[in-house]
């Protein structure tokens, strides 16, 4: 994709969007654009051709104090202009190289059909990805119109991110996975206000992709967020995902305490430290160049919390490989991978060698595994170098053994001990379609690589500012409807199916629904190499 027409794009969808926000006269009458909410009067948009309404950046929690717990959902007299949808967290901002956002940024937006119906809307949560250091909810991104043509509202939502989020130092004013517990927040939001808009709270189907996709399933394995959803879906990602984990969070901050001129791993000093600091020197302090080693940049991410904070309860008290196999669970779920999706990654490395590889091979291990002897861990090296790098090139084998180690992996050891009892079921999906729509693959250093890479899959569900100018081809058309169709009709019932579609649910065995050329159900793909990593995880992987 030629830069010159991505940003055309962009201009015109920004004109767009500048129009939208202006465009509040209401085509139906005024009263349903104007809601009145315990907090105040709300008062949203249309979208340009009236397919939706659009309640954007309304705040659902307030930042009261770095580290801690979000506080109550700000009031206010008079009327709240709901047309902010492009809110961002505090992050670093790449393509600028520099830090952008806010502190204060707890935040959502609600997407419906454009008029009331006699029954309420089954609801869809989005939580984005990023790796919980970039991100947001952004409209130019997560524009869920094709989602909402097929009768559900979406609400897509902000949590904080990056040290904000899940600074983790096992002390009471920094317990760690404050963004999780906001994305807990704004569920509890979302039940006690989504039916003002026309929702269902008891039809509300939680969906992440990646990091999102990892939240999903911690919130499925929480007793703490129990009520608050009925089904799931999980795009690209499961708590077993290796680069969303710390197991050694202080030695993450005390890493970027030396960038910002200290060295101590005490956490009384790092937590003053964390404090005074201001936020764009965090930002900037935390960011890495990801050259030859693409986890430098996750330094904050989930963490097993170690004290109780006076205003919540914990959320993650075991490590990963400890809770993933909870049999009590209540839900439906959609579990998914991409084919291909190791090019998000493997676009970072620039070596030319199996021995290059095999040097570096330390930094590539997934931190799931826990060897007890060099001997063991040469073994796995020379396994894993003989699967993936005999017979390609460096940059396929990479892309192959990222994909594997960092998603299809913990996907699929995700769905196989998911329970799977009566009235539960567990969907399993593989994306293998290519196009243009495929947009993250488009933005990376591999764009002209065969493949569905991480996240390509959400460009067939939403409509970014990109794509809003250029008319989809008729076979990307023919996948947003039935991708569209499936997620919604799984959370209007649990169930996904189309009139042409049958996906059936796993069972003992995993059956994935290939979405691609065809749509059609197949067995577990690359099955050898799933057996290597189920093998080595039964050997090497924490207990």
């Amino acid at each position: 994709m030629k830069k010159s027409i991505v940003w055309k794009c962009v201009f015109v969808t920004i004109i767009i969007h500048k129009f939208e926000e202006v465009n509040t006269f209401n085509f139906f009458g005024q009263d349903s654009l104007t809601i009145d909410l315990p907090q105040g009067r709300v008062r949203g948009s249309f979208d340009l051709l009236k397919t939706q309404r659009m309640f954007l950046g309304i705040p659902y929690a307030s930042v009261t104090e770095r580290f801690q717990v979000a506080g109550s959902p700000p009031t206010w007299n008079g009327t709240f202009t709901a047309t902010r949808g492009n809110v961002a967290c505090y992050q670093y901002f790449s393509t600028i190289r520099k830090p952008i956002g806010q502190e204060d940024c707890l935040v959502l937006n609600i997407y419906t059909p454009p008029s009331r119906a006699n029954e309420l809307y089954s609801v869809i949560v989005f939580i984005h990805g990023g790796g919980f250091s970039s991100g947001s909810n952004s409209k130019l991104i997560y524009n869920p119109q094709f989602l909402v043509k097929d009768n559900v509202i979406v609400v897509t939502i902000n949590y904080r991110i990056g040290a904000f989020g899940f600074l983790c130092l096992g002390i009471k004013e920094a317990p760690g996975n404050i963004g999780l517990k906001d994305q807990l927040a704004a569920l509890k939001w979302i039940q006690n206000n989504i039916a003002y808009f026309g929702g269902n709270p008891n039809s509300v189907t939680i969906f992440g992709e990646s990091a999102g996709a990892v939240s999903v399933h911690y919130l499925v394995l929480t007793n703490s967020a129990e009520g608050l959803f009925h089904r799931a879906i999980m795009d690209s990602g499961s708590v077993l995902m290796p680069q969303d984990f710390k197991y050694n969070p202080i030695e993450s901050a005390s890493i970027v305490a030396t960038r910002l001129g200290y060295k101590t791993s005490d956490p009384k000093e790092l937590l003053q430290i964390f404090r005074n600091s201001s936020a764009s020197d965090i930002v900037e302090a935390s960011y890495a160049d990801q050259t030859n080693d693409a986890f430098s940049v996750y330094f904050f991410t989930p963490c097993v919390e170690t004290v109780v904070s006076n205003e919540t309860e914990p959320f993650i008290t075991k490590e990963p490989t400890k809770i993933i196999k909870r049999e009590d669970l209540n839900v439906s779920a959609i579990i998914g991978v991409n084919n291909r999706e190791g090019i998000y990654w493997a676009q970072n490395y620039n070596y030319q060698t199996i021995e290059q590889v095999r040097a570096a091979f330390g930094s590539l291990i997934p931190n799931y595994l826990l060897f007890e002897s060099d001997v063991d861990r040469t073994n796995f090296v020379d396994d894993a170098i003989s699967l993936y790098f005999s017979n390609r090139t460096v940059t396929d084998g990479l892309i192959e053994y990222f994909t594997d180690s960092l998603v299809i992996f913990p996907s699929t050891f995700a769905s196989e001990v998911f329970p799977k009892n009566t009235g539960r079921s567990v969907y399993n999906y593989y994306f293998d379609y290519d196009s243009f729509r495929n947009l993250n693959k488009f933005l990376t250093q591999l764009r002209f690589t065969p493949g569905a890479c991480h996240g390509d899959e959400l460009f067939y569900l939403f409509q970014p500012a990109v794509y809003a100018a250029l008319p989809a081809t008729p076979n990307d058309a023919a996948i947003i409807a039935t991708m569209t169709a499936l997620w919604t009709s799984f959370a209007k019932t649990g169930i996904p199916s189309t009139p042409t579609t049958t996906w059936a649910p796993s069972g003992q065995q995993l059956e994935f629904l290939e979405i691609g050329k065809e749509i059609k159900m197949i067995p577990l793909p690359n099955p050898e190499r799933m057996e290597f990593w189920k093998q080595s995880f039964e050997k090497y992987g924490r207990k």
